[in-house]
C-alpha cells in the first residue's frame, strides 16, 4: 500500500509554479495564433489563393457547370423575352382602347346637348 501512494502522490503531483506555467503558456499560445491570423494571413498570404480564386477563366470553370450556366442564361433570356411580348401587347392593347374611346365620343363641346335645337 505504500508503494503505490508513494508513487501517486511523487509522480503525479504538480506544483503551483507548474500549472502557473501551463495557464501562461496556453495563453500565449492563443494570442500568438490569433496574432498571426490577424496580420499575417490578410497583409502577406495570397488572399486569392486562401479563397481559392487563383484561377481566373473558362477553363477553372468544371464542364458541367458551364453547361448549367449556360441554361439558366438561356431560360432567363427567353422569360425575359416573353415578359417584353406581353408587356407590349398590354400597351398595344391600352392603345386600342383610347382609340375607341375617342371614336365613341360624339365631337364638339361638351354642352352642345344642352342647346335649343330650331
Amino acid at each position: 500500500l505504500r508503494s503505490t501512494s508513494v508513487l501517486s502522490s511523487s509522480a503525479f503531483s504538480m506544483s503551483r509554479t507548474d500549472g502557473r506555467k501551463l495557464v501562461a503558456f496556453a495563453g500565449t499560445a492563443i494570442v500568438g495564433a490569433l496574432g498571426f491570423a490577424t496580420i499575417y494571413l490578410p497583409f502577406m498570404a495570397d488572399r486569392d489563393k486562401l479563397r481559392g480564386l487563383f484561377e481566373e477563366g473558362e477553363q477553372s470553370i468544371p464542364e458541367g457547370a458551364r453547361r448549367e450556366i449556360q441554361a439558366i442564361l438561356k431560360a432567363e433570356r427567353e422569360s425575359q423575352q416573353r415578359m417584353d411580348e406581353v408587356v407590349q401587347q398590354q400597351q398595344q392593347y391600352e392603345e386600342a382602347e383610347e382609340q375607341e374611346e375617342k371614336q365613341k365620343a360624339s365631337p364638339g363641346s361638351m354642352w352642345s346637348n344642352f342647346r335649343r335645337k330650331q
